[in-house]
């Protein structure tokens, strides 16, 4: 896959600009809707950045991503729950992960817009297999002008995934947009927030 072959290419420099993004307002807003102590799958975790600030605040974390120069920098990051990370696309190749727990909740950031719509049912099934019955879903995507690159973009259908979230009994509960946080003036990041009913 091309997306996943440029964030092999470019790990390295793409890890330290993610650290250096601004992440306070989505951070906060998962410390006012995960539960407390909840297990979390981060689907998509990129540098691992949002996963150490969970960590950092009593969560247990997990986490798949399609990248394994993502992987397996998540490891040597967190070398004492090294295990806890594998590299499988999205949606997933497997119907069984190697992961013996259910999560209490499920993050995906900067990654939704790399989906075609075709892939949301299997991905919205992926989650809702993987996950307890009063789990909650956040997820943040990206909408407006971006760069030229050989990733693969698509413009995010929310009605869509709202949709597809009912149908597994999930409910959008908080929808917010706020502006880039590595101060691109062309992006703007959408935030929503899924409950099951």
């Amino acid at each position: 896959m091309t997306t996943t072959k440029f964030y092999n290419d470019n790990a390295t420099k793409l890890i330290e600009r993610y650290e250096n993004a601004n992440m306070t307002s989505l951070h906060q807003l998962c410390l006012q809707f995960l539960p407390k102590n909840a297990n979390i799958l981060d689907i998509g975790f990129g540098s691992g950045r949002d996963l150490a600030f969970l960590k950092k605040h009593n969560y247990g974390v997990w986490g798949i991503d399609s990248s394994i120069k993502f992987v397996e920098n998540a490891k040597v990051r967190f070398s004492d729950i090294s295990n806890h990370f594998i590299q499988s696309r999205i949606p997933l190749q497997t119907e069984i992960l190697p992961f013996q727990i259910k999560f209490d909740a499920v993050i995906s950031i900067a990654m939704w817009m790399h989906l075609k719509k075709t892939e949301y049912p299997d991905i919205i099934q992926d989650i809702s297999r993987l996950t307890t019955e009063k789990a909650t879903v956040i997820i943040s995507y990206s909408e407006g002008k971006r760069m030229k690159d050989e990733r693969y973009f698509e413009d995010v259908d929310l009605q869509y995934i709202t949709q597809l979230f009912k149908q597994h009994h999930f409910t959008l509960i908080h929808h917010i947009s706020n502006s880039d946080s590595l101060n691109r003036k062309t992006l703007k990041w959408i935030t929503v927030v899924f409950k099951h009913d």
